[in-house]
């Protein structure tokens, strides 16, 4: 295919530039992003600090549920009852006690059965770095509340779609010659430039899906403006099923929990119902049967759900059940599944976190090309030190990049320690407080000289993760397989880190490439 040179050079230029304003914040938005794959195992991980009741046999869940009321008799209005406890969801019932809408996950109650019969109760709020990390990628890395960082999400998800189209562009004429020619060679900035638009042809369909689902994510008010003029007389074509709570004086008592199972089977047989979530509604009581089906498509990462009558087990509403949806609400619910992965299970969910971190590393080598290509400029200009403009980007890079990934590390590593595996200020606090010592030292030192020190400590930090863990299963004598993975990742990947950063450089002034792994 045949481009006028200039319009190449001009697309070139849009790719550069566009590239260049939005790759840093894209850089912590994949990167956090890839983490947030694993958000409710890594929660689970850094919240390993108590063992909570053991789970109950299906058929005591009535018995449980009855208990727990008379203890407490608010939590009817707002509890959750798990049919399939597991290190995700280890309690058969938890209700939450207090809420921060903006802090995630809640201060709860989890609850269950002695050996005797009696109740047994703990209290906590479940880690939140897990949550924190998930809204790190969505405010793109800035310390901004939910509003606005949303709002330049947004824009950054536009140029980011800029981005894509003008560097398509520009590969064009060379595409066959030159998608798959790697050249490793001596000449480091091509061999730099071949893995770049090997890696960004190649996930191309997924950085395409991203930019689009995050602008519609930004400006999701008017969108949702827009479904509900569209959509709600459709849904108002399901008859609502009458949920009185009372008759007269008397209250109508809610069906045994595994009365609504064996009712949600009957209308629903090839979906497995995985917890019943009741909360109150207008002083009326509803309920949500989740269901988790790696071969179904969900709009929430917890899986689809269907409203049901908590008093009859009649299902109300199929409007978030998978494979049972009005075509608009499926496609809705595409959009939901394509960007978060909920789909296909937990392979889907690791080729969507090395797609993530693949991204993180495509941003940071389009920075490091942008780079050496102004250098060799100063140099043609006969200029003997970087010029202003370099400077500033090189030590950008290098500090807001080499900050996130140390900055991330540093609240896993943090984890153990702190109560309750890291409320979500905390973990923000301890976050940006390394991210801006390193962008620090980076506008300090500069960005090459920066290098290797910020390297070192990225890598020391990633390494502190299964060191304070390994301490923490010892003082509580828990070991567990999911302990076992996070550690040993975070083993290889701190190790690659720190050779990475000791290695002999093979030309002056060159960058050091940093891998961008979980």
């Amino acid at each position: 295919m045949k481009i006028r040179g200039d319009v190449v050079r001009l697309y070139r230029n849009v790719h550069s530039w566009v590239g260049i304003m939005a790759g840093l914040f894209l850089f912590i938005a994949f990167y956090a992003g890839g983490m947030t794959m694993f958000e409710l195992p890594l929660g689970n991980w850094a919240s390993r600090t108590a063992t909570l009741p053991a789970p109950v046999p299906a058929d005591r869940l009535s018995e449980l549920v009855q208990k727990a009321e008379t203890a407490d008799p608010s939590m009817i209005a707002n509890h959750t009852v798990v049919l399939h406890p597991d290190e995700t969801s280890p309690s058969s019932l938890m209700w939450v006690v207090s809420s921060d809408r903006d802090h995630g996950p809640a201060r709860t109650v989890y609850a269950g059965l002695a050996a005797d019969g009696t109740l047994v109760t703990q209290t906590r709020t479940p880690s939140q770095v897990g949550y924190f990390l998930n809204i790190l990628h969505q405010r793109i890395g800035l310390p901004l509340n939910r509003e606005y960082g949303r709002l330049i999400m947004g824009i950054v998800a536009l140029l980011y779609a800029v981005a894509l189209v003008s560097g398509t562009i520009v590969l064009l004429p060379s595409l066959v010659r030159n998608l798959f020619a790697v050249r490793l060679t001596e000449n480091l900035r091509r061999m730099w430039l071949d893995f770049h638009t090997l890696l960004g042809v190649c996930s191309l369909p997924f950085h395409i899906v991203m930019a689009a689902t995050a602008a519609g994510f930004a400006f999701h008010q008017p969108i949702i403006a827009l479904e509900k003029t569209l959509f709600l007389p459709a849904v108002s074509a399901h008859p609502p099923q009458k949920n009185h709570s009372h008759q007269g004086d008397r209250p109508q008592a809610l069906l045994e929990p595994l009365a609504i199972v064996d009712a949600f089977r009957k209308q629903v047989p090839e979906l497995e119902p995985d917890t019943l979530a009741y909360s109150s509604r207008g002083g009326k009581l509803s309920l949500h049967v989740t269901v988790q089906d790696a071969a179904q498509i969900s709009r929430r990462p917890d899986g689809g759900y269907g409203e049901v009558n908590p008093y009859t087990g009649r299902l109300i509403s199929t409007d978030f059940l998978p494979n049972h949806q009005k075509p608009a609400f499926q496609a809705l619910t595409l959009i939901y599944a394509l960007h978060f992965g909920t789909y296909g299970g937990w392979l889907i969910r690791w080729g969507y976190a090395v797609l993530g971190f693949g991204g993180a590393f495509l941003f940071y080598s389009g920075n490091q090309l942008w780079i050496s290509s102004r250098r060799r400029r100063d140099r043609s200009a006969g200029l003997t030190e970087d010029s202003f403009g370099t400077r500033c980007l090189s030590a950008l890079t290098t500090g807001c990049m080499i900050g996130c990934i140390s900055g991330v590390s540093a609240v896993l590593a943090a984890a153990p320690f702190l109560p309750e595996g890291g409320h979500y200020q905390a973990a923000e606090a301890l976050f940006y407080a390394v991210f801006f010592i390193c962008l620090t030292v980076a506008a300090c030192w500069g960005g090459t000289r920066s290098l290797r020190p910020l390297l070192t400590a990225a890598g020391v930090l990633t390494l502190l993760i299964p060191l304070t863990d390994m301490t923490r299963s010892l003082t509580s004598g828990e070991v567990t397989s999911l302990a076992a993975s996070v550690d040993g990742v975070a083993l290889v990947y701190g190790v690659v880190l720190i050779v990475l950063a000791l290695r002999k450089s093979p030309h002056r002034g060159t960058e050091i490439r940093i891998p961008v792994t979980s």
